[in-house]
């Protein structure tokens, strides 16, 4: 069995160099399509791509970010249509496996009673410390997220311009197909490092508001619901360890 890794970027440069060694420890092939990268993404992909089995391609990006001018779903989409493997994983360039992945992975694609896979998602919230997790009003954050299916069985992401979702062939509903959860989980290090916040990255109105002294204020009161964070006491992969020994000093 084998596994299509597809991801999205555009101006990514902190997180590519760290995901691509992460995935590159189970994957078949890395498939990446860059929305139009000005930083140093690009650099740091053909530095890699003899190293990694990457496969780029490029779409450039137009208009105003995490807004109706994006065109998300034909853009994964596309990377699905790429992808040869047995199995695909869409993984975002800010999401790192644990280290475990690899070692259960084969079992999880053995299964021929499963064709989607959900995962623990942990969301980092200000720092590699501090975790967000639901509060009333808010359950969005301690919850499970697919990342993986069986190709060859349709699946596909319906046609919405940004932040699209799965659906099964037909487009009926991706939770009919037969489903189960591994116990890996997937953490989220957007909101933790490199920029942390991204150019109108306002999707629930509480992320890139700024404090007194020009930084997010990660301890905002919404007027809907209250942010919740509790301290992160779980390992972090290994190369997220070693980027922050380097970071550090």
């Amino acid at each position: 069995m084998t596994l299509s890794v597809i991801v999205p970027i555009l101006n990514e440069e902190t997180f590519v160099p760290l995901y691509l060694e992460s995935v590159a420890a189970f994957a078949d092939e890395i498939i990446i399509v860059d929305g139009g990268s000005t930083d140093g993404s690009l650099e740091h992909i053909a530095r890699l791509e003899t190293k990694y089995p990457i496969r780029l391609f490029t779409m450039p990006q137009t208009g105003l970010p995490y807004t109706e001018d994006w065109n998300e779903s034909e853009v994964r989409n596309f990377l699905i249509g790429q992808a040869t493997g047995d199995w695909i994983m869409n993984l975002d360039i800010d999401e790192i496996m644990d280290d475990g992945f690899r070692d259960v992975l084969p079992e999880l694609m053995a299964n021929t009673a499963v064709d989607v896979y959900q995962f623990p998602f942990v969301n980092f919230w200000r720092d590699t410390n501090t975790i967000r997790v639901n509060s009333p009003g808010d359950e969005r954050w301690s919850n499970d997220i697919t990342r993986m299916w069986r190709a060859g069985k349709g699946i596909r992401y319906r046609d919405e311009k940004h932040h699209c979702t799965l659906e099964a062939a037909g487009g009926a509903s991706i939770w009919n197909v037969p489903r189960a959860r591994a116990d890996v989980n997937v953490y989220h290090y957007h909101y933790a490092i490199g920029k942390r916040i991204k150019y109108n990255d306002n999707r629930r109105g509480d992320v890139n508001l700024l404090n007194n002294e020009g930084e997010p204020d990660w301890n905002y009161s919404h007027k809907e619901y209250q942010i919740a964070t509790v301290p992160f006491q779980g390992k972090h992969p290994s190369v997220i360890q070693r980027y922050l020994e380097q970071l550090n000093g």
